[in-house]
């Protein structure tokens, strides 16, 4: 079905629950490329290209969303859809469903959810908004083995959930995720019992302060994590603390180790019209496997809101540094080998409702890869969210 096919099923549907329930409805629309890009491969002349449309996949920068709530009884569907160069623009792109679910509550303190059960609103950086402290074996991330961030801190899937409030400042959830057509638990004759991912979450508001804590298991002989977390968010300060502890299922063994455990160090802070940004996840690896090492990834911003001028609004030049995206830093003798970083100068600002940023970027790549080790680009993006 093409996306505006599927739009117009929305805005209908939109329609007709706005005659029986409260609802709100968020849309958003982003699109990136480069103004101009260089990229090198080693002992290959440079390619430069100028007005570039990047596939844009990320499921948080493209879609519409609709909640529905009807006090007792309520729903959630997303609908997200990729911009791709596959197919040209008049014949569509790719669009699916995602995050879909209904919940009820039989009582006032007990929450039941039916259908997508992750919860992903614990800890997170929120400059890419989804980067979390992952204390698995960075290959086993890069051959998806394991989540690449683990910023769901239950579970990843359709399934049930239960989430429990007794008093205002504390709520506890449970959830197990078998995925549509499955099973959450399953015995066959003599054979082993086989579980669906599940997850235990708690969250804990103390004034200023949070408290979470998490244990998210990926099922019979598979990986499992633990999350503690500790957070303060005042008018000019935004931080966390939390260690994730990783237990690996080793299959040649037929046990499980915590070989990885993570710190993620992150905090925002801003005096008047600035506003700095860090956020520092820390892996630490006990194999002792040379091809398992400890790691790092990082960010640092600084921005500074310069208000309005003429049309534009919200003019913020900033700076950033960062890790690559897929890549960390080795912290053993590789580690000036691996280091990857992105380091992008520029400024945001908005016109009307659409959300503009342009910057230079230089990016340095590890030793390993193909490209040459720097290369540039003058990168945008541009959104309405509303």
């Amino acid at each position: 079905m093409k996306i505006k096919k599927l739009l117009s099923a929305c805005a209908v549907s939109a329609a007709v629950l706005s005659t029986a329930a409260a609802y709100e409805a968020t849309a958003k629309v982003t699109m990136e490329g480069s103004i101009v890009k260089e990229s090198k491969q080693k002992d290959a002349d440079a390619n430069y290209e100028v007005f570039a449309l990047d596939a844009v996949e990320d499921h948080s920068k493209n879609g519409i969303e609709i909640d529905v709530d009807a006090g007792l009884a309520g729903a959630h569907f997303e609908l997200f859809f990729e911009l791709t160069g596959t197919s040209k623009a008049e014949d569509g792109w790719n669009a699916s469903a995602r995050n879909t679910y209904l919940w009820f509550k039989p009582v006032d303190e007990l929450n039941v959810r039916l259908g997508y059960v992750g919860i992903d609103d614990f800890f997170v950086e929120r400059v890419d908004e989804e980067k979390v402290a992952n204390p698995f074996a960075f290959a086993d991330r890069a051959a998806d083995k394991v989540p690449f961030y683990i910023t769901n801190a239950d579970v990843d899937e359709m399934g049930f959930s239960l989430a429990y409030t007794p008093f205002e400042e504390l709520t506890v959830s449970a959830a197990i995720a078998p995925g549509i057509g499955s099973s959450g638990i399953s015995k066959q004759g003599d054979a082993d019992t086989v579980y669906a991912p599940w997850g235990i979450t708690a969250r804990y508001n103390l004034d200023a302060f949070t408290f979470e804590a998490s244990f998210r298991d990926n099922g019979k002989d598979s990986w499992k994590t633990a999350r503690i977390g500790a957070g303060y968010e005042s008018d000019n300060l935004y931080a966390f603390i939390q260690p994730v502890f990783g237990i690996d299922y080793i299959a040649s063994k037929d046990k499980y180790e915590m070989n990885g455990t993570a710190i993620d160090l992150y905090a925002e802070y801003t005096l008047d019209a600035l506003k700095l940004t860090g956020h520092l996840p820390v892996t630490v690896r006990t194999t002792g496997n040379d091809t398992d090492p400890s790691y790092l990834e990082f960010l640092a911003k600084a921005e500074y809101n310069l208000g309005t001028y003429g049309l534009l609004d919200e003019v913020t030049p900033y700076v950033f540094v960062k890790s690559m995206d897929g890549t960390a830093v080795t912290l053993d003798d590789n580690l000036s080998d691996s280091l990857a970083l992105t380091v992008q100068g520029g400024s945001a600002f908005k016109i009307g409702e659409a959300n503009i940023d342009i910057g230079a970027r230089i990016d340095v790549h590890t030793k390993a890869d193909t490209s040459e080790r720097v290369t540039w680009s003058v990168p945008f993006s541009a959104s309405i969210e509303f």
